[in-house]
């Protein structure tokens, strides 16, 4: 007699736009951002504030990251492009939000075990992900 496992293939946890937007926007000062997710990208936009020498402008970039691999819970996305300049400072103020973030380089890890919805689930790793329109999904093994 065979059991019937609907997790059999991993538990399955979506990352919406919203989720990240709220991530990022906690402890952000002065930005406005805006996340979309594509079946190819992640596209982040929206303006930082940006101080030289006794001046603040806010600044507007967008930001496309593609994920290029897993490592039990994080996963790693390459910087596939920065607009209108590629600096690492503004990468930095972004995407530097531990737990859930970490830039490096020009690699942005995702720590996935820093969301609540993840943590419910004590055991396991990714398995598999994929981008589709408006949100990240991915399978946990068990």
């Amino acid at each position: 007699m065979s059991t019937f496992n609907p997790f059999k293939n991993g538990i399955p946890i979506t990352v919406t736009e919203a989720m990240i937007e709220k991530i990022i926007r906690m402890k952000s000062y002065g930005q406005d951002i805006k996340v979309e997710i594509t079946p190819k990208h992640i596209v982040l936009s929206g303006t930082t504030e940006v101080k030289k020498m006794m001046f603040k402008k806010n600044v507007a970039f967008r930001i496309t990251l593609k994920p290029v691999s897993v490592e039990k819970r994080t996963i790693l996305f390459e910087l596939v492009e920065m607009e209108p300049i590629d600096r690492n400072f503004i990468n930095q103020r972004i995407f530097n939000r531990p737990p859930f973030f970490e830039f490096e380089k020009r690699t942005i890890k995702m720590n996935v075990n820093a969301w609540s919805i993840v943590r419910k689930i004590p055991v396991g790793t990714i398995k598999s992900y994929e981008l589709v329109e408006g949100a990240l999904k991915m399978k946990l093994t068990l």
